[in-house]
């Protein structure tokens, strides 16, 4: 003992000071860099790892020692603060070009150097142009739209200056206390808004005035469409998850947002992946875009999105249940190595209730026949058929294909996705790779020339929140296309009916079977047709009579103003450049 308290220079109580210290200390380090890896900041958390000031030991010594004994720096007594800790001292040269008020928030939010896709996507947001940004969930993407975005905002005008849309009201409430954190320091005030909860303090919020609005986009409808809230003065449009909001439908309802943004703005789309529908909307939103991807192999958005899950075998049938529940695919083949397979996975499908059917070699000609005619006309979503038997098989508008099992053949990968994204349109090509398939998954990729990346599977509770997102998308969007006085008084007088029902497990199985046939009454809208693409296109034309009725008292729903126009901008950081 004598020799380690030599090789401190310290005395006993000095020494259980430092050891203390070193508990408190590292338990705060141990905080802050979970708190950077949750917030996206992998680079910031690595920093803390490996920067020999920070080192826990370090620490506890310097705190031990009073102020300019031993140490250049000093903080108060008791747990030390982030701003107090020696790599948050200094911020990257990125980081500190930004305004005082928000190189404190950073500090408040542990963050000293940019992630990958901040790094990129703050400076070109700042220079006034469009970007689509291809980042995934984790990679520090709400911060690099959140900091231009509340860089930008003029806090003496109580006026909307910035819309971000994404698909869930988890999401909205999540980036809203981020964007709020980034922009508290500045007086910048966040509302989230989204559906499922009461609109009173929405609208009080509203009447306030806020800068910048993040919310699911049938909500935002409902407060324009009734005249509670106006983007006459929004600059900056941020579409985030593009591809989440596009598969639970809210296609329709983003559409009618826009003919409410001024046409002079800035517009920026995020999404984890870019297949063929994202950059419909893209050119529906966005002008002349820039494409950002962290990945520096990745120049262009792919057409087909191709990922693969890990799975046991006894897993992998529940998990095809799920997908197919979670993705909720306009048209899919499933493809399996054998017949037998075919037989099984059909019948497994359709005792879960699953619109399935199957083709392989030991169906007569005439059933094949009317299984193919049946996916496409539209009346058939899931096709279950073997390598051979679907040769030749010409289905433009297959959105989906699922390999059950995975191929020892590296072309017949190809062939198998080759049966989705057809005539420009996007496709999505899943694999379900078991321990006994992953050399040969391996082996295919190589030989291919590609690479898939592996997804998370979903659990049941992901895919039961997906479901529930999907189904108040629906009735949302229903609901708007009716009278609301009319809807108040009907749905006001079921309230005691679905009460009484829900108190027995029968009437709990009668309302889920409601929910489900509304559900399969009709698939949402998630494709963005070629007319659509023209933002002009949307706003021509009559009216109905219901949307003539529908405007809003301060009712200014601008024509054409799908797209922006870059000329003259000055939002989203203050710089213009012209690119």
């Amino acid at each position: 003992m004598g020799g380690g308290l030599n090789a401190f220079s310290l005395q006993r109580g000095e020494l259980l000071s430092m050891f203390q210290n070193l508990v408190e200390v590292a338990g705060e380090t141990l905080d802050l860099i979970f708190r950077q890896i949750d917030a996206g900041q992998r680079s910031g958390a690595l920093n803390i790892l490996t920067t020999d000031s920070s080192h826990p030991i370090r620490l506890a010594e310097q705190r031990a020692s009073p102020a300019g004994q031993g140490s250049n720096w000093h903080c108060q007594a008791g747990p030390l603060p982030i701003a107090c800790h020696p790599y948050m001292t200094e911020l990257s040269e990125l980081f500190s070009q930004l305004s005082e008020d928000v190189q404190t928030a950073l500090n408040d939010l542990g963050w000293n150097a940019p992630t990958p896709v901040q790094e990129k996507a703050i400076p070109l947001m700042q220079g006034g142009g469009d970007l689509i940004v291809q980042a995934q969930t984790g990679s520090g993407k709400t911060g690099a739209f959140g900091i231009p975005l509340v860089e930008a905002v003029d806090t003496t005008r109580d006026v909307i200056q910035a819309l971000v849309m994404l698909p869930t009201r988890e999401l909205a409430n999540q980036v809203a206390v981020e964007v709020t954190t980034l922009g508290k320091h500045r007086g910048v005030r966040v509302l989230p808004v989204y559906g499922g909860v009461g609109y009173n303090e929405q609208v009080e919020s509203l009447e306030r005035g806020v800068h910048i609005i993040v919310g699911t986009p049938g909500r935002i409808l409902d407060h324009l469409s009734n005249g509670r809230m106006s983007l006459d003065d929004t600059r900056v449009l941020v579409l985030d998850e593009a591809d989440e909001m596009l598969s639970l439908g809210f296609w329709p309802d983003m559409r009618e947002v826009a003919t409410y943004l001024p046409k002079e703005r800035q517009s920026h789309l995020f999404s984890a992946t870019i297949p063929e529908k994202v950059r419909s909307l893209s050119r529906f939103f966005l002008n002349e875009p820039e494409f950002v991807a962290i990945d520096d192999g990745l120049s262009a958005p792919q057409q087909i999105e191709h990922y693969y899950y890990v799975c046991t075998a006894t897993e992998k049938d529940p998990l095809l249940a799920r997908l197919l529940e979670h993705e909720d695919p306009e048209s899919a083949i499933i493809f399996c190595n054998t017949k037998a397979d075919v037989r099984y996975v059909t019948g497994y499908l359709k005792k879960r209730g699953f619109n399935a059917d199957q083709i392989s070699g030991d169906l007569p000609q005439a059933a094949r026949e009317r299984a193919i005619q049946k996916i496409k006309a539209g009346d058939l979503k899931y096709l279950v058929a073997t390598d051979v038997a679907a040769r030749g098989i010409d289905i433009s508008d297959l959105s989906h294909v699922v390999s059950y099992a995975a191929t020892d053949q590296p072309e017949v990968y190809l062939h198998r996705t080759g049966r989705t994204g057809r005539a420009g349109r996007s496709g999505v090509a899943i694999s379900l790779v078991s321990g006994l398939d992953i050399g040969n998954f391996k082996h295919m990729q190589n030989v291919n020339k590609i690479q898939i990346a592996e997804r998370k599977p979903p659990t049941e509770k992901d895919m039961l929140g997906r479901v529930r997102e999907r189904l108040q998308v629906k009735v949302e969007q229903d609901m708007r296309r009716r009278p609301p006085e009319e809807m108040r008084y009907a749905v006001e007088r079921l309230i005691p009916v679905i009460e009484e029902m829900a108190k027995s497990h029968e009437g709990r199985k009668d309302l889920a079977g409601i929910c489900a046939a509304y559900l399969a009454e009709d698939q949402p809208e998630t494709t963005i047709t070629t007319e659509a693409e023209t933002p002009a296109s949307s706003s021509q034309g009559p009216k109905s009579p219901d949307e003539e009725n529908r405007g809003r008292p301060r009712g200014k729903r601008r024509r054409g103003a799908g797209g922006g126009n870059r000329g003259g901008r000055n939002s989203g950081g203050g710089r213009n450049r012209n690119r």
